[in-house]
């Protein structure tokens, strides 16, 4: 049921990855249209979908009081959300315990891209193990909060999704690794450890998308893509992507909200 604060519903498209706002002139070379397209904010229909009335209710509050514009409604599951017309930019599954947890990453993830394909879902949850996560950005997750996230960087994190980037808690990807990663003791830049050229890559790696459309975005071989995704894990000594975005939130981040005040 969308409860009496929100604010009164609007139709908004869903933001699709294949829409790639103009290149902010302000940013250097390094960052790269690429990561500049990625933070690009956009206007957002935000839906909380949970179960229970005091979380939604509370993470709506949050949100409607974060930004001026946003259109935040709340559903108590997928069913009634499809019911009242899908409308959304993004959605936010919130679940608590493992099972619950299990399920949305395996089922609701998918059912709701389904739905409405164009939108960016966000899975929010008590537990947030390696697999879980993996498995809610393999169904098309769009990021993973954990509930014990500040409410600071909760927003902070949905804005990254609402403008195109991926948002995963870098904890729990390494969580299993014995070495220390390269950036994991904020020391390291990834401008020190990646080129101008990697750095679009991640950026799109970022986005979810697979090495040939990467490589059609950057007007470059597959085969290059490969060699510079390859490259890429190596030198953050990542095995996967999802580990690159974990590894990479920081960076983009503080790209991010440094454009915003520069704005």
């Amino acid at each position: 049921m969308t409860l009496p604060f929100s604010a009164p519903r609007k139709p908004v498209a869903p933001a699709a990855d294949e829409q790639h706002p103009p290149a902010d002139p302000s940013l250097d070379e390094g960052a790269s249209a690429a990561a500049a397209q990625i933070y690009r904010d956009a206007s957002a229909h935000i839906v909380v979908i949970c179960a229970s009335t005091l979380i939604r209710t509370c993470l709506m509050h949050c949100l409607a009081g974060s930004e001026t514009g946003l259109v935040v409604e709340g559903c108590t599951d997928v069913e009634e959300w499809e019911r009242q017309g899908q409308g959304a930019s993004v959605v936010l599954l919130c679940v608590t315990g493992a099972r619950e947890t299990a399920i949305a990453v395996e089922r609701m993830v998918k059912r709701v891209l389904a739905i409405a394909p164009g939108v960016r879902v966000v899975v929010i949850s008590d537990t947030r193990s390696a697999s879980d996560v993996s498995k809610a950005l393999e169904q098309g997750a769009s990021g993973f909060i954990a509930m014990d996230s500040n409410v600071d960087v909760a927003i902070a994190a949905i804005r990254l999704v609402r403008s195109g980037g991926v948002f995963v808690p870098s904890h729990s990807v390494m969580q299993s690794r014995t070495q220390a990663a390269p950036l994991s003791d904020g020391k390291r830049s990834l401008r020190d450890l990646v080129t101008a050229k990697q750095l679009e890559v991640v950026a799109l790696i970022r986005r979810g998308l697979p090495n040939k459309l990467i490589a059609v975005e950057l007007e470059m071989s597959e085969f290059t893509v490969k060699v510079h995704v390859r490259n890429i894990m190596k030198r953050l000594n990542a095995r996967n992507r999802t580990e690159v975005v974990a590894l990479t939130n920081a960076y983009f981040a503080e790209t991010f909200f440094g454009q915003q005040d520069l704005a």
